[in-house]
């Protein structure tokens, strides 16, 4: 699945109330110097939730294709590289 595929899948997730505030964010881009500040941080948030959503099903498909390495492997490797002391 692509990336863009993956944000239509999400846009298509997302409550229309949120649409409509991010494309009146856009639009307000194009009227006014000086946009809400608010509207502005919370498209920035979306934004990062979108690519976090993107990332984690990226990888969630690299290791159903057999890419990667299972986590104990890895948290293994990076208790051993930074010298970790097992838990108690």
């Amino acid at each position: 699945m692509t990336i863009k595929e993956l944000l239509l899948q999400e846009i298509d997730n997302t409550p229309q109330e949120l649409l409509e505030d991010v494309l009146s964010f856009l639009r307000s881009l194009k009227t006014t110097p000086q946009a809400s500040l608010a509207t502005y941080q919370e498209l920035l948030a979306r934004i990062d939730y979108l690519e976090a959503i993107v990332g984690i099903r990226k990888g969630l498909d690299e290791f159903k294709q057999g890419e990667g390495i299972p986590a104990e492997e890895a948290l293994a490797t990076l208790k051993n590289k930074f010298n970790i002391p097992p838990r108690p």
